[in-house]
């Protein structure tokens, strides 16, 4: 990667694009609450948020993304990477040795992964914070009709790593209140019709995804210790820091319907929470060390869809292109071909008489053809009974 001063010009606007708030949170995407966490952290006051819900504007068609003049940086990887190489921007692991700043990034890395899994799971997986949270915000953060459907081919993008994660379809509190609802008859059949093996899966595998979280989070709970930061020689976030406290802003601050994990973290890891807050009072200490943001415009979403007709070449316009010798002689061949074909066509309809012969019949048609059967068949009834008569007289 070429240093960002050789590649954007002193005084170019850094924009750092971000799926929206919701509720409490900065950011309903734990990728983009890094990104802001991070960027805020090593270049304060030099960049601008802009909030976008369309993934497709990004040169990598997912959020978060940087832009500097002419160069783009993506994920949150490539975005750390290129805001630390910035004049004057803070290195928040300057104070990590080569070993630790390996294994800080293999552990970011198991984050993303393993966290990330548990926080997809609580937004999209989970049937009945899927229905009351996650999809409403995300339609009231897009414009019509892409709120009708996007919501749901992100959801479904998350399947197959959910599926994999055996986080998917794990079943829910929405069961219990659907049972509520309906009749004591249909539930009565129902319990009928569940099997043991199925009472089991029902009973225990929400109980699976909390020993899941458990293990997760009790390694990085031993690792935080007493300590306010994971960064073991300084008391600032570093890039770990900032990555973990994301995904644990997500699961505290949004008002979900099944709390599955929310309850796990303050109950059993309030050392987590109070580092994720802490993370974030130091990159926003007050309201106004909060960057300027550009407010989310949902209209050229609806001129996009919009077909846009093509100009016409009027014929005053200049052609600038210049045609070869080649492309003249395939112009060529091309009328020739075309000629020769209105040319056989012609000579076909003039001298060759083509006689065409339309059958058509009708409803009435076949009515007078079977009029016409009977009465030949009454004619032959008639014939054959004079015959009778005069053999016999």
């Amino acid at each position: 990667m070429s240093h960002p001063s050789s590649s954007a010009p002193a005084g170019t606007q850094i924009t750092l694009y971000i799926w929206p708030p919701h509720e409490n949170v900065l950011s309903l995407n734990a990728a983009s609450v890094a990104a802001l966490f991070y960027t805020q952290l090593a270049i304060p006051g030099q960049f601008s948020v802009a909030y976008s819900a369309n993934p497709d504007s990004s040169p990598s068609g997912q959020l978060p993304y940087l832009t500097h003049g002419m160069h783009n940086a993506t994920t949150f990887a490539s975005i750390a990477k290129y805001v630390t190489q910035l004049p004057g921007a803070r290195d928040v692991n300057e104070s990590l040795n080569t070993m630790e700043k390996s294994q800080f990034a293999a552990r970011i890395a198991h984050v993303q992964s393993d966290y990330g899994d548990l926080v997809a799971h609580m937004l999209y997986s989970l049937r009945l914070n899927w229905r009351r949270v996650t999809r409403p915000a995300m339609a009231s953060m897009l414009p019509v009709p892409q709120r009708y459907y996007v919501p749901n081919r992100i959801r479904e993008s998350y399947q197959p790593r959910l599926e994999a994660a055996e986080l998917w379809d794990i079943p829910g509190i929405e069961q219990e209140e659907e049972e509520d609802r309906i009749s004591a008859l249909r539930r009565d059949r129902r319990k009928k019709k569940e099997t043991k093996a199925q009472k089991f899966k029902r009973v225990f595998e929400r109980e699976k995804v909390i020993e899941k979280a458990r293990a997760f989070l009790s390694s990085y709970a031993t690792l935080l210790g007493e300590r306010r930061y994971f960064n073991p020689h300084a008391d600032s976030p570093s890039a770990l820091d900032i990555v973990f406290a994301a995904h644990t802003h997500i699961l505290m601050n949004v008002s979900f319907a099944d709390p599955l994990l929310q309850g796990l973290l303050s109950e059993s890891y309030p050392t987590l929470v109070a580092h994720a807050q802490a993370v974030q009072s130091v990159a926003f200490p007050d309201p106004q060390s909060f960057p300027p943001t550009a407010p989310l415009d949902l209209s050229p979403s609806l001129k996009s869809l919009l077909p846009t007709p093509a100009l016409p070449s009027w014929p005053w316009t200049k052609r600038t292109e210049e045609v070869t010798e080649e492309e003249k002689r395939f112009r060529l061949a091309r009328w020739g071909w075309i000629g020769l074909a209105a040319a056989s066509v012609v000579f076909y309809l003039a001298f060759l008489n083509p006689v065409v012969v339309v059958v058509s019949r009708d409803e009435d048609d076949e009515v007078d053809e079977d009029a016409e059967e009977e009465e030949e068949h009454e004619d032959e009834e008639e014939d054959t009974e004079e015959e009778e008569r005069e053999e016999s007289g």
